[in-house]
Parts: structure tokens; C-alpha cells; sequence
């Protein structure tokens, strides 16, 4: 896709594919901005440290906010409360997507690291490849199955 310093990339930074993704595109330059569906403290919690290699994962987490120009946005404090029977990771793949599209339907490119499946449920990758299909259709789809 050539990314460089003249791109912006949008990611939650949860353990996996979203932290290897912003190391990414901080090695070609690309600004990189966090926007987190929970408190920070929270989001480490629920999408870092939970993971396999929790501890590895959330050292990897702040070594890469300590190379970002911008801090970590928090859904909660800029979007206000979560709605009653909402779900927190599927309002944040809309508040990502949606400031993306911001900058311009034709420059967005969704990246997943994603294995087709549809068992990460609300929120999960399935979501946001169908919201992004719905809207620019320009998804770059690793399939972890191949790899």
C-alpha cells in the first residue's frame, strides 16, 4: 500500500494483530493513533493482558505509546457513556472506521489479520470487515489460516 509519513493509521492497540500492525507502520513512519473502547487501564486489562503472553504483550503496548506523537483517545471520555445494552468493542470499530472516513472515503484501507471466522463476536474483526464493505468495500484481508 506504501505507507508512509504522509498516512495515518486508526487501531485499538489490543495484544495480536493490532499491536503488530501499529510496530508496523511505526517502522515506515506512518502516525499511528490509539482509539481505545474502554479506559486505558481497563482496555489493557480486557484486551492486552488477557491474551496469551499477556505481560509481553503490554510491555510491547507501551514501548509503542512511548514512539507515538499522540496519546491514546478513550471512546468513554470522547463519545460519553456507553448506551444501555451497547457493546463497547462494536461502538469503537464505528468510532474507528467513521474517523477514518473523516479523512475521506478514498483513502481508507481497512489491514486484518483475521481467519475468516465469525466467533470474535460484536466488535470482533467479522464486524468491521462487513461495516467497511458497507461503506468503501477496500479491505486488505491477511487470512491467518495461510500463514
Amino acid at each position: 500500500m506504501q505507507a508512509g509519513s504522509g498516512d495515518i493509521a486508526f487501531t485499538q492497540g489490543a495484544a495480536g494483530g493490532d499491536l503488530i500492525f501499529a510496530e508496523a507502520c511505526v517502522r515506515r513512519g506512518v502516525r499511528v493513533q490509539l482509539l481505545l473502547p474502554l479506559p486505558e487501564p481497563e482496555f489493557i486489562e480486557a484486551s492486552v493482558m488477557r491474551s496469551a503472553g499477556g505481560a509481553a504483550w503490554r510491555d510491547r503496548y507501551y514501548a509503542l505509546k512511548a514512539q507515538m506523537a499522540d496519546p491514546p483517545r478513550e471512546m468513554p471520555a470522547e463519545l460519553g457513556p456507553l448506551p444501555a445494552g451497547a457493546n463497547a468493542f462494536e461502538r469503537c470499530n464505528q468510532w474507528l472506521l467513521y474517523t477514518a472516513l473523516a479523512l475521506g472515503p478514498p483513502k481508507v484501507r481497512f489491514v486484518c489479520l483475521w481467519d475468516g471466522g465469525g466467533g470474535d463476536g460484536p466488535g470482533g474483526t467479522r464486524h468491521m470487515v462487513q461495516e467497511v464493505k458497507r461503506r468503501t468495500g477496500r479491505v486488505a484481508w491477511v487470512d491467518t489460516r495461510t500463514l
